[in-house]
Parts: structure tokens; sequence; C-alpha cells
């Protein structure tokens, strides 16, 4: 096989794994292991498939060869942007899955036990994750409002769907509600705790993922959405 042939063989490749990766995980038709791994091969495929491209296309004799390393590098395109982006987005973020406003006493699940797997993550705050969010989110506390504790919990359960998280339980300063990622469909649990205080209310929040080590700073990012959208609605 030519070199023009195999770079242009990759290049389908990496668009097929991405898309068969991406589709197959939200979909559950297999498990996120095996999307993450289509997606990294993608990734390296694409890679591959570029730097060929840019290395003979002007060395190829025939026009033939040249078009398809040109067709190569377009066709390679969508995996190495994505695979990108997801690098980008998730550069310096710790490896960790569970982010939580209050350290301390994290929030606890009430409702999600019943929906995830025997092999999914558990629910236990990690005691190892408290040094590492520290350094990486700093930012994220507790968040006082003059609210009581009911109009809290209407503002939270309305950012919430706001927001696009299915909430899935409730009960008195006390939300349950999951969120999707857009392209693999990955699911992230997130539990919102309002307590009383002499001036209005405490909203803390705890984000964790179903599966995996590392979230890519998902979990932190979606706590400080909620976070900003509650304060913005507040001075509204």
């Amino acid at each position: 096989m030519t070199i023009a042939k195999l770079t242009l063989t990759l290049a389908i490749c990496s668009l097929l794994l991405l898309l068969m990766g991406t589709a197959g995980a939200r979909l559950q038709a297999f498990d996120h292991q095996i999307g993450l791994f289509m997606f990294s091969l993608a990734g390296l495929f694409s890679f591959i498939s570029i730097c060929a491209s840019a290395l003979f296309t002007r060395r190829a004799k025939h026009v033939e060869a040249r078009r398809k390393l040109s067709n190569a590098a377009l066709i390679a395109l969508p995996a190495i942007i994505f695979f990108s982006l997801s690098l980008f987005q998730g550069a310096g973020a710790p490896l960790i899955h569970d982010v939580s406003t209050d350290l301390r006493t994290p929030p606890k699940f009430i409702q999600a036990h019943n929906l995830r797997k025997p092999s999914d993550n558990s629910l236990h705050y990690p005691l190892a994750n408290i040094p590492l969010q520290q350094q990486a989110y700093p930012e994220l506390n507790t968040l006082n409002s003059p609210l009581s504790v009911p109009d809290a919990q209407k503002r939270a359960y309305k950012i919430a769907s706001e927001m696009g998280w299915l909430v899935y339980y409730q009960n008195d300063g006390h939300l349950e509600a999951e969120a999707r990622s857009f392209w693999f469909g990955f699911i992230d649990d997130i539990v919102i705790r309002i307590t009383p205080t002499a001036t209005g209310s405490a909203i803390d929040l705890r984000s964790t993922s179903r599966t995996g080590k590392g979230d890519l700073g998902a979990n932190a990012k979606r706590i400080k959405q909620f976070l900003n959208a509650f304060k913005i609605q507040h001075r509204s």
C-alpha cells in the first residue's frame, strides 16, 4: 500500500472511530471505556494522517497521490479538532471525578444509589480529593443566600432545569439531578443541599461522575455555572 493510500485509510478510520465511539457510548451499546479507547485511537490516526499529508503532499509525483493526501487531511480534521478541544478543556484538571462546595461534610445522595450500577463509581466522597480540589478549584465554596430554604429550593430547581439537568428527586432542602455530556452521553449525578441559616440559607452542591477516574474539569465547571446563575438571578 502506498503512503497516500495508507494515509487516506487512516483518515477514514479516524472519522469512523470518532462517530462509532461517541455514538456507541452515548447509546450505551458498549462500555464507556471502549468509547474512550476508540476516541483516543481516532485522535492518534487523525494526527498521523495530517502529519503524513503535510510531509508528503508536495513530494508526491502523481496528481492522484497528492489528491488522496489532501483529502486525508480534510477527512482527519474532525477527529483531531474534537480530540484537541477535549484535551484543551481538561488541561490542568486534577484526576478526580467528585467535586463538592463543602469538603468537610459533602452533601449526601439519597436517590442516586438506586440509579447506579454496581460497577459505577462509589458515592462516598474520597478524602484524597480534598487537597487536589482545594488546589485546582479554591473558588468552590458554600453559597450564602438571604432566601429562605423553600425559596432557594425553587430557584435551584429553576436553574437546574434551565441548565438541562434532569431533576429526579426532591425533598425539603434537597435536590438530586443528572447531567449528560454532549458527545459521549456520560452521566454525572448532582446533589443540591439547602440548609437554613440565621440570615437565610446556605447552598452546597456536589457533582460526581458515574464512570471514569477523571472528569476533565466538567463537574467543577458545572458547579461554577450553577452558583453564578444563582447569584445573577438574586441580583436581578
